[in-house]
């Protein structure tokens, strides 16, 4: 009597196996998923901060710049007064200059006086905005007023918006004759030798803080 051989037996996964693999791989999959989109969104996050800095910090340059280019020739050089919107620091900062830089152009003539300042994206708007009032000065007037509306022609200004959005801006003069921080600097031929700026880019966002010192406060001493 002979022996049948036996067929060989094929090696192959049973449908169970098949199964817990595929969980495996897609809990790896999920696992591999949420740790890619964790990091993006830690990037991405981090950029926009870096952004957003970067923008505050630009505007503090270009106020410093600004401060250092003030000429003891020009009357009134500088004079600042402590805004409020909805209860946050809308302070304002004006200066006088011609085209460059300080304009943000090179094709404007004569004089300006420009403002730095945080104001409503619009009259309806609960949004604010940094941004930079330019109003061209006319050398005729006597006393000259105040710019009240955006818009052209006498008595007008034009806006120039830098950043939006802009929660709050604080500006404050050091005074050395009263060894203090005032809010409020209304003297037309003696600049203080300090401005200290506080910018928030959002309500509950901390604050970029610069000292900036005025080169025309020493030569008028």
């Amino acid at each position: 009597m002979c022996n049948r051989a036996r067929p060989e037996r094929r090696g192959a996964f049973t449908l169970l196996e098949v199964i817990i693999a595929t969980m495996i791989i897609g809990m790896i999959a999920v696992t591999l998923f949420r740790f890619v989109s964790v990091h993006l969104t830690a990037i991405r996050v981090s950029t926009e901060l870096s952004d957003e800095r970067e923008a505050l910090q630009a505007a503090v340059r270009l106020l410093e710049l600004q401060l250092r280019e003030l000429s003891v020739q020009q009357p009134e050089v500088l004079r600042g007064q402590p805004l409020k919107f909805r209860g946050l620091s809308n302070d304002e900062i004006t200066w006088r200059t011609t085209a460059g830089a300080g304009l943000l152009t090179s094709a404007a003539p004569g004089e300006y006086r420009v403002t730095l300042t945080v104001q409503p994206v619009s009259e309806k708007a609960g949004e604010t905005e940094l941004g930079l009032r330019r109003q061209l000065i006319d050398p005729t007037e006597a006393v000259e007023a105040e710019p009240v509306t955006r818009g052209a022609g006498a008595g007008k200004y034009n806006w120039l918006p830098l950043i939006r959005p802009m929660a709050a801006l604080e500006i404050r003069y050091f005074n050395p004759q009263l060894n203090d921080w005032q809010d409020t600097w209304n003297d037309p031929n003696v600049p203080p030798i300090l401005i200290r700026v506080r910018l928030w880019k959002y309500a509950d966002s901390p604050p970029l803080e610069a000292l900036l010192p005025v080169p025309l406060a020493r030569l008028r001493q």
